[in-house]
């Protein structure tokens, strides 16, 4: 009888544990904290050796932490570019998953920064955006800083091509927009070309229309334990050179990205 009791016991241990290994992944909670500002404010922080890409040091920490206390001026805080969720379909074509929460905006005397939290599912990723929703000026994305694993770090947008992996990659938003519509710009352009070691990467969409700003996409990649990731977007005006011949009201436009 006791032996029978023993056997019983263990095939019921057995089968607790298979289901346990069967069900899915827990929800963890993951923050998320975003700034835009203008870069001249940001290099104010700074030093030259902290403008590489990839760089961090105390200016990028001050810069936080001046974000964190909502103690820097507002006058560089650009407010018409706010984190916004995405749709599914976006999401499913950035090869991640959209979250619905709710996003608090910075402040005055507060965090200046925009920020959600929301419970996903580890091994995931999910997508985000800044962007304008007019042509309001500044126009350029100069700088993306990210903290994700590690410290906080400035990463310059690149244009990549042979499969070399960036932190921060620069698409044109035409081909976004057109690869967002079939579906497929994660595996068609960002898959092997964006590097999420640090758990957060960054795609830049430069806009075809020089009056109209570019846009970022945020990728998240969700980890097993809770995470806190941190993006500042810098700005500037696009170099523009605008004429009105002979009087009229229509302007000639020369700009370059």
């Amino acid at each position: 009888m006791t032996r029978f009791l023993r056997a019983a016991g263990a095939a019921v241990v057995g089968f607790v544990a298979l289901l346990l290994t069967g069900a899915p992944a827990h929800a963890v909670e993951y923050r998320l904290l975003v700034a835009s500002i203008f870069d001249r404010a940001l290099t104010s922080f700074v030093s030259s050796a902290e403008l590489y890409d990839g760089a961090s040091g105390p200016g990028l920490d001050k810069v936080e932490q001046s974000l964190d206390a909502g103690a820097i001026d507002r006058g560089v805080i650009i407010e018409q570019r706010p984190l916004r969720s995405v749709p599914a379909s976006i999401a499913r074509a950035w090869g991640g998953v959209n979250v619905a929460a709710d996003i608090l905006r910075g402040g005055i005397d507060t965090p200046s920064w925009d920020e959600v939290r929301w419970q996903g599912k580890p091994g995931e990723r999910s997508i985000w955006v800044v962007k304008s929703s007019g042509n309001v000026r500044p126009q350029q994305i100069v700088r993306v800083v990210l903290k994700g694993a590690g410290p906080v770090r400035l990463f310059q947008p690149f244009t990549v091509t042979n499969g070399n992996k960036v932190t921060v990659l620069q698409l044109p938003m035409p081909l976004m927009a057109f690869h967002e519509s079939h579906g497929n710009v994660w595996d068609k352009f960002v898959a092997k070309n964006l590097d999420l070691r640090q758990g957060i990467g960054a795609v830049v969409g430069l806009s075809d229309n020089a009056l109209f700003p570019d846009l970022v996409y945020l990728i998240v990649d969700q980890g097993d334990t809770p995470a806190t990731f941190k993006a500042v977007i810098t700005w500037r005006d696009r170099n523009i050179d605008r004429e009105a011949p002979g009087g009229g009201t229509f302007i000639r436009i020369r700009y370059n990205h």
